[in-house]
């Protein structure tokens, strides 16, 4: 059995490389003198680079590759002559870096995507410096969104690498609206650090950096005042020209800086943006749901701006989730069950006394579905729909649909939209509830009768799933046409599903198997996507 070489000079000792060392026709010397022996024909086929470099000294016996540390180089010709690499944290950037030099595009993939899977609050600001200065890295906006979404983490850590970063790159991570901070204090406190780290050097930027911090006159007083006392402010000699009052006041200190400094873009000079609390364009909770002999529990992450591609992990609650609740600074996590936890999503707590909590006294236990309409949260159940109410931190019945059990709900217009069956008749029923005119408009029902459905929507069309439920068509999908006004079928789904749910991302709906229930499939299958 063959032994997987270590280093490219171990390949000709077995293998189908053995003895072909004394057929090589060139080599390779890098700047610290290491040689290699290698077949030209054999690196040409791989890279662009050899071939360029090859046709320029075709007599040449000993070729210079410049740039590139002989460890480095001793990987990839072992990769471009047996497409084996041992990728791990300490080198793939510098593999990277080769390879985009040397032009191997594939091996340039493979680093890219071990980089994305194995990014750390170690090793994020590295890689993002390093991406930086190499665009064909394509990895910058992997390490940013990484960096913005885990920048607590990344700052407590000891070895996190703040400290290193250039002046523009703290600066474009701090000035986000979707930095991943609890406080401002943690922006300000990341400055001094990264400040004190090499003073002489950096503290003609902290005047820069200041206008980062988003600070609220009403709530950030006393941060305010401790800015203003600290040493790389009140004995920055880059601030004497900016502070005038002998009482300076943290915002009129930010608004003189904004408008003279000349290291700023004077597009976002006095920004209101620049004024305004951090908030993402929207925030995504996600429970992974493990099983196992041990233990069931739910691992949930948090993720926001319409991204899905890195998630902070907040915390393990050893409740199923089956459907979570988001109200105020609250999630409320259903098992199937009822209510199993109650988690403050700022202070990544666990609630543990439900019993005065008023938005838990006053919602659904069991039954219904919360959707969320403008910045308003609504709970239906059975035919009753209830409304938070912020000020009494409360749900609030504010309607009734008549006649009909609703089945489903989403939003669509500006209004909820609901299918159900009849109360008394199995007859399928489609309503629009208007809050601001507080009226049911009757709409025209799907085309098959459904005793149990999946609802899902995007901005203008709803679609119907079916439950399998010993139903007469349990693989038909219809959609609404608000513009037609009228229900259309798709195609038809490959078989039964007996508990699918359906969510649209991107345009399209995707059908899947909701396996927490007991009559869940027992096979896997690849879920359709619209």
């Amino acid at each position: 059995m063959n032994v997987p070489a270590k280093s490219f000079q171990e390949i000709f000792n077995s293998g189908s490389w053995e003895g072909q060392q004394k057929f090589t026709d060139c080599t390779l010397q890098t700047n610290d003198g290491t040689t290699f022996k290698i077949h030209r024909v054999v690196l040409s086929q791989r890279s662009e680079y050899s071939r360029a470099l090859f046709s320029r000294n075709l007599n040449q016996e000993t070729v210079i590759v410049p740039k590139v540390d002989s460890k480095i180089l001793d990987s990839i010709l072992l990769y471009i002559y047996t497409g084996a690499i041992t990728l791990d944290g300490k080198k793939v950037c510098d593999i990277m870096v080769a390879s985009d030099y040397l032009l191997l595009d594939d091996l340039l993939k493979r680093c890219r995507s071990f980089v994305i899977e194995n990014m750390i609050s170690t090793n994020c600001l590295s890689s993002l410096s390093i991406a930086c200065q190499f665009e064909r890295l394509a990895v910058t906006k992997d390490c940013y969104r990484f960096a913005l979404v885990h920048f607590t983490d990344i700052f407590e850590t000891s070895n996190g690498g703040l400290e290193d970063l250039s002046f523009e790159i703290l600066k474009k991570l701090l000035e986000s609206k979707s930095l991943n901070v609890i406080s401002e204090r943690t922006v300000w406190e990341a400055i001094i650090s990264w400040t004190e780290a090499n003073s002489f050097v950096r503290l003609p930027h902290v005047p820069a950096l200041l206008t980062c911090l988003r600070l609220q006159e009403e709530t950030d007083e006393n941060l305010s005042a401790e800015i203003l006392s600290h040493t790389i402010v009140s004995r920055n000699p880059h601030f004497f020209g900016f502070m005038w009052s002998n009482q300076p006041n943290f915002h009129t200190l930010k608004n003189t800086i904004l408008s003279r400094h000349e290291s700023l873009d004077p597009l976002s000079q006095n920004s209101p943006s620049s004024y305004d609390p951090r908030m993402p364009n929207r925030l995504h909770l996600i429970a992974r749901l493990t099983q196992s002999s041990e233990e069931w529990r739910s691992e949930l992450f948090l993720s926001y701006d319409n991204e899905f591609d890195f998630w902070r992990h907040i915390r393990k609650t050893y409740c199923f989730a089956d459907r979570m609740i988001v109200v105020g600074q609250r999630i409320y996590i259903y098992d199937k069950y009822g209510i199993g936890d109650i988690i403050d999503i700022v202070e990544e707590a666990l609630i543990e006394e439900w019993e005065e909590d008023e938005v838990y006294i006053t919602m659904s236990r069991e039954n219904g579905r919360t959707i969320t309409l403008g910045e308003k949260s609504y709970h239906i159940d059975g035919g009753d729909v209830s409304r938070y109410e912020f000020e009494t931190n409360r749900w609030e019945r504010i309607a009734t649909a008549r006649d009909i059990v609703i089945k489903g709900a989403v939003t669509l217009n500006n209004n909820i939209f609901v299918v159900g069956v009849h109360e008394l008749d199995e007859v399928m029923m489609c309503q629009a509830y208007d809050e601001e005119k507080n009226t049911w408009i009757s709409l025209p029902a799907p085309n098959i009768f459904y005793a149990k459905l999946s609802v899902g929507a995007n901005q203008e069309q709803v679609f119907v799933v079916p439950k399998y439920w010993e139903d007469v068509h349990p693989e038909k999908v219809e959609v609404y046409d608000p513009l037609e006004n009228t229900w259309m079928s798709l195609h038809d789904l490959p078989f039964e599903y007996r508990s699918p749910k359906a969510v649209v991302v991107d345009d399209k709906i995707i059908v899947f198997e909701n396996k927490e229930e007991q009559s869940g499939r027992y096979q896997d299958v690849d879920p359709p996507v619209y």
